[in-house]
């Protein structure tokens, strides 16, 4: 099921894919086309590795902004606890006169 998928990336039919491996076995040689399936094997697993550092570093960013974020929200949270007036203090001292 993966070499259909690979075959249909490229949008080439059976036929198609036939003539290149052709034309690669003629111009590389049997002796040749391990070493290129191995060159091509090592790309894929660099672009891999590259692929999931990046994700990493995303994923390591976006959890720096949601800890500053949090962080932010709660300072904001204890200035907006400081400033409302407590509920035991008596009416006339919960707001001084501007008189």
């Amino acid at each position: 099921m993966k070499h259909m998928s690979v075959a249909l990336l490229f949008d080439i039919s059976g036929g198609e894919f036939l003539v290149v491996i052709l034309f690669v076995l003629i111009f590389f040689g049997a002796k040749g086309v391990p070493d290129i399936a191995r060159g091509a094997g090592r790309f894929l697993r660099q672009v891999r590795d590259a692929s999931s550092e990046v994700q990493r570093e995303i994923n390591r960013g976006a959890q720096e902004v949601r800890r500053a974020a949090t962080e932010h929200q709660q300072q904001v949270r204890g200035m907006v606890e400081d400033d409302r007036p407590s509920p035991a203090a008596p009416p006339d001292e919960q707001a001084p006169d501007k008189a």
